[in-house]
């Protein structure tokens, strides 16, 4: 009876404090000119942030509490002048017609319908999708109804893409980083991403460079990715082993391998550091059974790599042995995937026909996404879960890298849409700023969520040069 007490105590005192935050904003706002179409202002729906943190509080506390949401759902990440833009009306009850407002004049610059929802068949919620590709005026904006009020604001501009790949570079070390065998392995992977994108897009990372501010340098992807390099040594054991885990020590013999083929020729010290590292894992791994197919996935990962470091045709046999067996799925396991692209990217020389293989189960693999994407009218991507949007970017940054398709970009940049905002919650997971929003739907991010983002920003931002120029 005590704990239950003191819960709702805490929950009384949190709701006084948070209505008390409202009425002193509502007074401020009403004593600086009225409402806010008046006051010169665009003001969110009355919970912002604010209640994000009561929630999360709350959550804490094992207590759940109801969330007022907007039913005007934008991408709060920001549009791009130039490219399509939409808008979701949740529920089928917002009205006829919607206004985009200018924020800083309250102008109604465009006015558009209100479309009839449509069951989505992804999430069960009925949306109505408009559009407002017209207006390309940079600024910030918001969407007006008589029915449903407004939205969250956003922006227009001609680098909003740009800007967001800058700033997820700044912020490329906010991960939810753990000390265990699962975080070893997100902190690997999530470093793979990484890599992959720099080695895949580098022209356009030196050209972000340019962009960060002198005491800034230490975001420098470079310096981050030796920094985490660093913290995953520093968690493997005198036998080894990480975690005593075959998984975890798989991963992390792969991403030393690879660390060693990306920094060590810079560095001396570093790369007999990193060779160390993975010739005591590996050795590990060598004296454990390996009879699961995880377990086998993973060890084809860490081969891989150690090929492609050491150029040992010892690690190829096994890659090339483990390939061999039919029905391997690329798609989900992350030793695959990772193992998989490092096979195909060895410049030491590998089985052609196995590449050749490899190549056409990712491209059959990814005209089914694409397919699944053009059936998909709210988001255009086919997915509705966010790590399911992850995965099919990822896959789909690796395929347009390999052969370069229109359409697999304009999935990646709906995911990263749907990830700003334009998903079933109405929730922005991924800022302007480049940071991701603490909500529900974020709680699993790691690192490799980073790298993927980081991964597919800048393989959409290369393609789309690329079409821009041809026009």
């Amino acid at each position: 009876m005590k704990i239950k007490s003191t819960k709702a105590f805490l929950v009384c005192l949190l709701c006084f404090a948070l209505l008390a935050a409202v009425h002193a904003s509502v007074a401020s706002s009403a004593g600086e000119g009225g409402i806010a179409r008046e006051s010169g202002d665009v003001q969110p729906p009355i919970f912002g942030t604010n209640e994000q943190e009561l929630e999360a509080v709350l959550a804490d506390l094992g207590i759940e509490v109801p969330i007022s949401k907007p039913s005007i759902y934008v991408n709060e990440a920001g549009y791009v002048s130039d490219r399509d833009k939409t808008i979701l009306f949740v529920g089928g009850q917002c009205g006829n017609t919607f206004e985009v407002v200018r924020s800083y004049d309250q102008a109604v610059v465009y006015t558009g319908t209100i479309p009839e929802s449509d069951r989505d068949k992804l999430s069960g919620v009925a949306f109505g999708v408009a559009d407002f590709s017209v207006v390309d005026e940079v600024g910030t904006y918001y969407i007006l109804t008589d029915i449903v009020g407004q939205s969250y604001p956003f922006t227009i501009a001609e680098d909003t893409y740009e800007n967001l790949f800058l700033n997820l570079l700044r912020n490329m070390s906010d991960d939810n980083r753990q000390e265990s065998a699962v975080g070893v392995c997100d902190m690997s992977f999530g470093m793979h991403a990484i890599m992959c994108a720099m080695q895949y897009n580098g022209s356009l990372f030196e050209a972000a460079y340019a962009h960060l501010e002198e005491q800034e340098q230490d975001k420098q992807l470079v310096t981050q990715l030796l920094y985490m390099a660093n913290w995953l040594i520093a968690q493997q054991d005198t036998d080894g082993s990480l975690y005593g885990d075959y998984e975890a020590t798989a991963a992390f013999c792969g991403v030393m391998a690879m660390s060693r083929c990306s920094f060590g020729k810079y560095e001396k010290s570093v790369d007999k550091e990193y060779q160390q590292a993975q010739e005591r894992a590996w050795n590990w791994l060598c004296k454990q059974e390996c009879t699961t197919d995880i377990q086998k996935n993973a060890r084809f990962y860490a081969a891989t790599q150690l090929f492609n470091s050491d150029g040992n045709s010892i690690y190829r046999k096994l890659a090339d042995e483990f390939l061999k067996e039919q029905g391997k799925d690329f798609y989900a396991d992350r030793f695959l995937f990772y193992g998989m692209i490092s096979y195909l990217s060895s410049e030491k020389g590998v089985d052609r026909d196995l590449c050749t293989n490899i190549v056409m189960d990712i491209t059959d693999r990814a005209q089914n996404l694409c397919t699944k994407a053009k059936e998909d009218t709210i988001a255009g991507i086919g997915v509705r879960t966010i790590p399911d949007a992850l995965l099919n970017m990822r896959y789909l940054s690796f395929a347009n890298y390999l052969s370069p398709n229109k359409e697999y970009t304009l999935i990646i940049e709906n995911t990263i849409q749907y990830i700003g905002g334009l998903n079933e919650y109405g929730v922005c997971c991924i800022g302007a700023d480049g940071k991701w929003r603490n909500a529900q739907v974020t709680q699993e991010r790691n690192l490799e969520w980073n790298g993927i983002m980081l991964f597919g920003m800048s393989d959409m931002l290369n393609n789309l040069n690329a079409i821009n120029n041809v026009r």
